[in-house]
């Protein structure tokens, strides 16, 4: 462990056959714990989520501010655990670009299952915290932030599950006669599941690390299922407001997030989809702004990747991959799915499970054929092993297409140097028959319910 600094120049030692097992990581973690490491307190964060965390949540759950005096940075952490081997980085499917606790070959199948159902049920769960505080006067309403893969929310230093600007006046920081009135912050983090102390640790130092700032004032918050009650003390006693969905939104919703990640464990399984359960769950959900478009919309990545087999006849179907233009680094684009062919095809896809009577949002589609397709097409052109392969980028949606849209698809289509790459718009009508010819009938079922538009053409879509 020699890039793990310990008091005294001490060292940790362990037998090679220890490595990995329980003991090894309960014992690290005490030992690092023992010393108030901003490395152990990382370490029981990701465990405490089952070892898998995406990249771009690192930063959130690892404890460290991004950049503090006086402090350890976030990126420090992550280089010295990735450098002392606790930690690895590694791509998994589903989730994209990944911070594992390394536990040997073949491990990742079932906890990646289980974390891409747990990241689904806490953005819904996030949601219903981002409705509870607007709804009672907490945050200004159009000012609230989510983490998401390509975003988290900051205050100062630091970088949350949530955020939102405070007004009340019993928590506003006091300002000199003349100086703009500065808002205090609601700062949550969440964690489905049962919490214990190892798992909070990294939340606390956050916390801490906030409050050393003079010029700014926070509320701070934690959500999660269970408490051990040496977690929740340790809460209470930092004066963190200490939450559980139960409490929140009552024991319903609670029940409910769990069958959402069953629900969702089975799906990405490739089992048979239980119609039944799903709209029973959209109706539970009906009420969290958004719930129902984000179940929407992962419930059809699925389908796609299912219908994505079948249709290019490959084994290789990824997901939620993110690529990089090696020429600007800070350029970067996620493809829902990339498709590798037996010949010499490559396919990226980029999924839109939307209401099938709404419209496509401009926006949405203009992302994806301005920025998405040339920066994963960049990205392609420093991969040797993708040399030569004929590429198509893909737009697959339930809803139809703007005029605006069309008009910009023709526009960039008509341009476009066919031997480089080809795109491809598939809409509602279209994705339905590949359902047909798949033959599943659950996902014929699930598609023809909630995303066939029935009774009616398909205005602005192509023919």
């Amino acid at each position: 462990m020699a890039y793990l600094p310990f008091p005294r120049n001490a060292r940790f030692l362990y037998l090679p056959e220890d490595y990995g097992s329980p003991r090894f990581w309960r014992a690290l973690i005490d030992r690092l714990d023992s010393t108030n490491s901003a490395y152990g307190a990382a370490l029981g964060a990701v465990l405490a989520r089952g070892g898998i965390v995406p990249e771009a949540h690192f930063n959130i759950v690892c404890g460290a501010p991004v950049r503090q005096k006086k402090h350890v940075s976030a990126e420090l952490v992550l280089e010295r655990l990735l450098e002392a081997k606790l930690l690895e980085r590694r791509n998994v499917e589903g989730i994209g670009s990944c911070i594992i606790q390394p536990r040997g070959a073949g491990y990742l199948e079932w906890p990646a299952i289980e974390v891409r159902s747990r990241l689904l049920s806490e953005n819904i769960l996030l949601s219903a915290v981002a409705s509870w505080a607007r709804n009672n006067g907490l945050v200004s309403y159009g000012k609230v932030q989510l983490r998401s893969l390509t975003q988290t929310p900051a205050v100062a230093t630091t970088v949350w599950d949530f955020t939102g600007p405070c007004y009340l006046h019993s928590v506003l920081p006091r300002q000199r006669d003349g100086e703009p009135q500065r808002p205090a912050f609601l700062v949550v983090d969440v964690l489905q599941g049962r919490v214990d102390l190892s798992g909070i640790r990294a939340f606390v130092r956050k916390c801490e690390a906030l409050r050393r700032l003079a010029k700014v004032t926070s509320l701070q918050m934690f959500v999660a299922d269970h408490y051990t009650r040496e977690a929740r003390d340790l809460l209470k006693s930092q004066g963190i407001i200490t939450a559980t969905t139960r409490s929140l939104f009552g024991k319903d919703f609670q029940s409910g997030l769990n069958e959402l990640k069953s629900f969702f464990g089975s799906v990405i399984h490739n089992s048979a989809i239980d119609i039944g359960k799903l709209d029973a769950l959209l109706r539970r959900f009906n009420e969290i702004e958004g719930a129902s478009l984000q179940i929407r919309g992962t419930l059809f990545e699925f389908l796609a990747a299912r219908l994505a087999r079948f249709e290019f006849r490959s084994d290789i179907v990824l997901m939620n991959r993110v690529y990089h233009d090696a020429s600007t680094p800070v350029e970067k684009a996620e493809a829902d799915l990339t498709i590798e062919t037996g010949g010499r095809e490559l396919v990226f896809v980029e999924c839109k499970g939307t209401a099938p009577y709404g419209i496509v949002p401009d926006e949405q589609f203009e992302k994806w054929v301005q920025h998405q397709v040339p920066t994963i097409y960049a990205a392609t052109r420093h991969r040797p092993e993708w040399a030569n392969r004929q590429i198509t980028f893909e737009f697959w949606a339930t809803a139809p297409l703007s005029e605006a849209s069309q008009a910009l698809f023709r526009t960039v289509d008509s341009a476009l140097n066919k031997n480089r790459y080809q795109i491809k718009v598939r809409l509602g009508h279209e994705l339905e028959d590949m359902c047909e010819r798949m033959g599943d009938e659950s996902v014929i079922a699930a598609f023809g319910k909630h995303f066939a538009r029935r009774g009616r053409p398909l205005e602005g879509a192509f023919a």
